[in-house]
């Protein structure tokens, strides 16, 4: 097992950056309307991506526009959906329906990748998804759910998810860096339209707090965040890192607690214990035959 705990450990910690994205983007939506928001997120993260891709061969035509097409999925697709479904929805109820993508990850492993998935780590899965569900649940935040908002959330963890096992073909030809610059860089193209139409018909009012937030979001939870995963990707099963994304609903929960107020009690100290034990079951490693 300890072969695994350097992975585990950096794979926390970027939990802990992103589990506050969604509590961080509810704050925000209060200056910034949806569109505009992703779009200054990106736009803070794309000049670091430059600044890593500058030595970095040009992929050929063809591959460009697989990123392309991957841009428009994880980066358009998956966090306007987000945004859209953080502004309709309670940010504990947004935190939950994140949390459905070790489901799509281990999935889509297993379709386009050939991954094998076993029933214990399945099990172990499940076991951590409802740890998240029992945490999430226990909020007051809950109250200001809709379907429409809950659909927008599913649809942007399901986006991501594709995204994240669909570039992994990619990442082993040009490296994490080429790829993650490029979809950010083409994901940015199609926001910013989007942004100045929407700013033609909604006010923006930036503050330094939401400010901040767009930095923190851009430098820290995109750029740094999806090298990091990406990278992660690489180096574990996707099972593995699948499983530790439960630990995020928990940061997104402790930060809506600090941020928006939501409560935290015994059923979240539940939920935290069953998010642990579940993680252990779906990361621990096969039993060797004896002899």
């Amino acid at each position: 097992m300890t072969g695994l705990a350097r992975p585990l450990a950096i794979l926390t910690g970027l939990m802990f950056i992103w589990g506050l994205s969604i509590p961080a983007t509810k704050v925000a939506l209060a200056d910034f309307p949806p569109l505009t928001l992703t779009a200054a997120r990106y736009l803070a993260a794309a000049p670091c991506f430059a600044v890593f891709m500058r030595f970095r061969p040009l992929p050929p035509g063809r591959d460009l526009l697989v990123l392309f097409g991957l841009g428009l999925l994880g980066i358009d697709g998956g966090q306007i959906l987000q945004a859209l479904g953080v502004q309709h929805t309670a940010s504990a109820v947004a935190t939950m329906l994140s949390a459905t993508s070790p489901m799509f990850i281990a999935g889509f492993a297993a379709l386009f990748l050939g991954q094998r998935v076993r029933t214990r780590h399945l099990g172990g899965m499940a076991v951590a998804l409802a740890g998240v569900a029992t945490v999430a649940w226990d909020t007051d935040g809950s109250a200001g759910a809709s379907l429409l908002g809950n659909l927008l959330v599913l649809g942007s963890t399901a986006s991501i998810a594709a995204y994240y096992v669909l570039a992994s073909g990619l990442i082993g030809r040009y490296g994490v860096i080429t790829v993650a610059g490029w979809t950010c860089l083409f994901g940015t193209m199609g926001l910013v339209p989007a942004a100045a139409w929407e700013m033609t018909r909604v006010p923006v009012h930036p503050t330094l707090t939401s400010v901040l937030i767009i930095l923190y979001l851009g430098a820290l939870v995109t750029a740094a965040g999806l090298w990091i995963w990406l990278n992660m990707l690489r180096s574990v099963p996707a099972r593995m890192a699948a499983s530790t994304q439960s630990l995020q609903p928990l940061f997104g929960i402790g930060g809506s607690a600090l941020l928006l107020g939501e409560p935290i009690g015994v059923r979240f100290l539940i939920g935290a214990a069953l998010v642990m034990v579940g993680i252990g079951l779906a990361v621990m490693p096969e039993a060797k035959a004896d002899g």
